[in-house]
């Protein structure tokens, strides 16, 4: 599959989100748990969803990672100690489209890096994942979309 990367420039987003460790076997797992406690906790708030949810990856130590999944909201939104407020950051990024199964994306993923190199760019944060496709209402992986998204060093 042919993977078209885009540069472009975002505006920080406020978000909610659940911060945490998790197996790199069991992201899954993981945000299957955190994802539907952060909507309901920004329902609960008067808010709605402003898009798709998404995973942000902070530090990859191998076998566990630290993560934090949320989704975005349109204006910023008070935390609870376990659910936080906060932004995604504003600025240039590279995007890449990623449709199939998640466990997949690391071949995007390989696109992407290959392709910063040949550019000569480099990453000027963590990444995240935005989860277009829901698999509960689109069951075939296949059919799955996930844009990743990279911070770029001005």
């Amino acid at each position: 599959m042919a993977h078209a990367i885009t540069v472009k420039t975002l505006r920080p987003q406020p978000i909610a989100t659940i911060r945490t460790t998790s197996a790199t076997a069991t992201i899954g797992a993981t945000l299957g748990q955190i994802l539907p406690e952060v909507f309901a906790y920004v329902v609960a708030q008067g808010q709605q969803p402003a898009g798709p949810p998404f995973t942000r990856y902070l530090d990859d130590s191998g076998e566990t990672i630290e993560l934090e999944a949320g989704i975005p909201v349109a204006a910023p939104i008070a935390g609870n100690g376990r659910v936080q407020a906060g932004a995604l950051p504003g600025g240039p990024v590279a995007t890449i489209w990623h449709v199939g199964p998640y466990d997949t994306l690391t071949a995007t993923y390989a696109v992407l890096t290959t392709w910063m190199a040949a550019e000569g760019r480099t990453a000027g944060g963590p990444l995240w994942e935005v989860y277009w496709t829901d698999p509960q209402e689109v069951p075939d992986p296949a059919e799955w979309k996930t844009e990743i998204i990279c911070p770029l060093r001005s």
